[in-house]
């Protein structure tokens, strides 16, 4: 699949479609970050794949003129960084082997003093060490969370967590939750 245009999706089809035949899709689904609502310096915590949804993140916040820094953690080596280093003011690497930025993880590396928001994804620890900090010093932060997602519509309820709410399903409900929402303080 890709958008070629609003509203318009190409579909690289199986061999028995023709051009003109109808397609129905179900989507999107659930939130993401709320970035238009975002303003000022914003931070972005990833970790291993969980930096992919950060980049759509960040292209927004850098063209509505906000101040974006990427924070990344990786087991070995780095990916994708050169895009971001296009649209961030500040790209700070950690990772486990210590062979690429600073060994070790990158909550190490990350501080949420001086930011207006932060939004991360990535290893679940990761994601809860970075909203405890941020809830800690009054800073508001959206974690979108990585579950196995079944149904893709809340039925299944195989994506559930909990929430300050109740139980919630991760495809319906987030991926994007709100860090008091799931960690508290």
């Amino acid at each position: 699949f890709a958008q070629t245009q609003p509203g318009v999706l190409y579909i690289e089809a199986w061999p028995q479609m023709r051009a003109g035949d109808e397609v129905e899709l179900t989507g999107a689904l659930g939130n993401g970050f709320p970035t238009g609502q975002l303003r000022g310096r914003v931070a972005l915590v990833a970790g291993g794949i969980g930096i992919a949804p950060l980049w759509y993140a960040a292209r927004a916040l850098a063209a509505q003129g906000c101040e974006v820094r990427l924070y990344c953690g990786f087991r070995d080596e780095p990916y994708t960084l050169e895009k971001f280093e296009r649209v961030c003011a500040g790209v700070a690497v950690a990772t486990d082997s210590g062979r690429f930025g600073t060994k070790g993880f990158v909550t190490d590396l990350f501080r949420p003093e001086g930011y207006s928001a932060v939004l991360t994804c990535g290893p679940e620890p990761m994601m809860e060490k970075t909203a405890r900090a941020c809830l800690a010093a009054g800073v508001p932060v959206y974690v979108s969370r990585e579950s196995r997602m079944a149904c893709g519509i809340g039925a299944c309820l195989g994506c559930t967590c909990h929430t300050a709410g109740g139980p919630k399903s991760t495809c319906k409900d987030g991926p994007v939750f709100r860090g008091e929402d799931l960690y508290g303080v």
